[in-house]
């Protein structure tokens, strides 16, 4: 039996042992739709920075062509970046071949704050089944996080974290935690409108104010690709087949 855990904000595994754990980690608007795309279009690695100063200085190791510095706060690019947040900006000629060094202001903290868990899966709607299917053959406790927006509850994150719980419940026997049950009974009131849900938060309806309504529209798209990005020493790659 696997033991299924939701952490809802990013707050309950500040101090949390994650040995023996598979995380997999949640921001849907947008980071980890993002960095699945981009891994997805061929970029070499995903690095995510928690400050722009610490994404700057990583970039200072790099020749120049071979890589995109990327981020957003308050969703919008930072200046003098190459890239957003935006998972439409991340095609395959823009990031085929580069590493993409990357802030933003949820997402990539959350990530590596998971860094302790003995695998760490970034997740979204866009990969799901892939995310899921991963998860599960890796054999241990699953934990997942739940980027939510400025450490607190974000509806998007939480109902796609309810839709991966029901799918690995699908496959394997679990014993779920309250955040488990309190996500997939979320996803379940919400199943038959999932984008109409996504756009009803209040992320999604801020990222809309300010010109990026197509991002929240896309982000719901499950399935949409179907690698597993994985960190591997603080580096985001995808998993090799």
């Amino acid at each position: 039996m696997v033991r299924i855990d939701v952490a809802l904000v990013p707050q309950e595994i500040e101090a949390r042992n994650l040995n023996g754990i598979t995380a997999i980690v949640i921001d849907v608007l947008r980071a980890s739709t993002t960095i699945a795309c981009a891994i997805s279009n061929g970029c070499d690695e995903v690095i995510p920075t928690t400050s722009v100063e610490e994404a700057v200085e990583i970039s200072r190791a790099y020749a120049r062509g071979d890589y995109l510095l990327c981020g957003e706060r308050k969703g919008e690019k930072i200046e003098g970046f190459d890239l957003g947040n935006s998972p439409l900006e991340y095609t395959a000629d823009r990031v085929a071949g580069k590493k993409i060094i990357i802030t933003t202001t949820n997402g990539t903290g959350a990530i590596r704050a998971a860094k302790g868990a003995d695998d760490v899966i970034v997740g979204s709607f866009w990969n799901i089944s892939a995310a899921c299917d991963r998860a599960v053959a890796l054999g241990r406790d699953i934990l997942i996080v739940c980027a939510g927006e400025g450490r607190r509850f974000a509806l998007e994150d939480a109902v796609c974290a309810g839709m991966m719980c029901e799918r690995i419940a699908s496959m394997v026997a679990v014993d779920e935690s309250d955040g488990c049950v309190a996500a997939r009974r979320l996803y379940a009131s919400f199943r038959d409108g999932l984008e109409a849900a996504v756009a009803s938060s209040e992320h999604a309806r801020y990222l809309a104010r300010i010109g990026f309504g197509d991002d929240v529209a896309a982000a719901v798209q499950a399935d949409r690709v179907g690698v597993v990005p994985v960190l591997r020493e603080g580096h985001i790659v995808r998993r090799a087949e």
